[in-house]
């Protein structure tokens, strides 16, 4: 007998509209701080506003666009505070993370580390910048995975819009790149080594680093 494959349902349309909107704001098709209008990008995919509404709605509350108080939609943009804020949930959050990670990953998940260390490193040769932040948020997000933790898969995931965001930004400076490579590096060498508190320090270090740039970035963009 014939084997159908099960047909895969297309995303609803406010799910697509927010997807894309959201790679304009990582592409820099829309810039921090510009104005979003619900008629305009209707009109821009031939759709009703309604699934717009829909997508801008899911994109306040991921943090990437702003409402005020005039219900006027912006692109977000970044501000010391916020960063501040979200890296120190992050350091907490990712090190505990790290720590389970440790003990917790198999063999099989240890070898997925290293094939995204290797993807990062062929991105980086190739100077493909999506491709590098792409992996870089794929290291962070497997660490998280492979943690076993349900719950604080699902913290970290609240706050990925802005973190996916801001390494958009944090690829910038000299030899970043490779200074991020290798804290990821030093990351998975003390995870093989199975070893909790130096995947934690590790972890911690490399995203100080990632703060120390980001600051410097934004008290740029600021000027």
């Amino acid at each position: 007998m014939f084997d159908y494959s099960p047909l895969q349902k297309p995303l609803p349309y406010y799910q697509q509209i927010q997807q894309s909107l959201k790679e304009s704001i990582f592409n820099g098709v829309y810039k921090p701080g510009d104005r979003l209008y619900e008629a305009q990008i209707a009109k821009l995919y031939n759709i009703s506003r309604s699934p717009v509404r829909e997508a801008i709605r899911g994109l306040v509350i991921e943090g990437l666009l702003v409402m005020d108080e005039k219900s006027q939609i912006s692109v977000y943009k970044p501000n010391l505070q916020d960063v501040r804020d979200i890296y120190e949930c992050r350091i907490s959050l990712e090190s505990k993370a790290v720590e389970l990670t440790a003990e917790r990953a198999t063999e099989e998940q240890m070898q997925e580390l290293e094939k995204t260390l290797a993807e990062t490193a062929e991105a980086i040769k190739e100077s493909k910048s999506d491709s590098i932040v792409a992996c870089n948020a794929r290291f962070h997000e497997q660490l998280i995975q492979f943690s076993g933790n349900a719950r604080l898969m699902k913290l970290v995931e609240d706050l990925n819009g802005l973190i996916y965001y801001y390494r958009v930004l944090n690829i910038q400076g000299e030899d970043r790149v490779n200074t991020i490579l290798k804290g990821h590096m030093d990351i998975y060498q003390a995870l093989k080594d199975r070893d909790p508190k130096k995947a934690a320090d590790r972890l911690r270090e490399h995203t100080q680093e990632d703060l120390i740039n980001l600051v410097h970035i934004i008290e740029h963009l600021e000027e």
